[in-house]
Formats: C-alpha cells, structure tokens, sequence
C-alpha cells in the first residue's frame, strides 16, 4: 500500500500537530499558575494527553 502523502494531507498533519503542541504549552503554563492542588493534577493530566496525540500523529507520519 502506498502511503505517499499529498501536500494538503501533510499540511494538515502540521496544522494538527502545531494544535497539539499549543495544547500542552497552555495546559502546563495552566498548571504552573494553578494554586488548586486537583486543578494542577486536571491541567497536567491534558497536557499529558495531548503529549500522547502529539506522539501518535508523529509516529504515524513516521511509519
């Protein structure tokens, strides 16, 4: 199966990508300013799983 991908696809797995890295610098920065010990542990815990989509696309685009 070919898995040669076309410049809009590429695009949109950069514009994905990009989405995923701005989620998990928000959600840290969020973390950090939070004074709620179960807020911070919220924040952290989206940052983690946007961490994970960020991964799974890349390692996607690496296979």
């Amino acid at each position: 199966m070919d898995k040669t991908l076309t410049s809009m696809e590429l695009e949109g797995f950069s514009k994905l990508l990009t989405s995923e890295a701005n989620a998990i610098r928000k959600y840290k920065a969020y973390a950090a300013a939070c004074e709620d010990p179960a807020l911070c542990e919220l924040c952290e815990d989206m940052a983690a799983r946007h961490r994970r989509h960020y991964d799974t696309i890349l390692s996607e685009l690496k296979a």
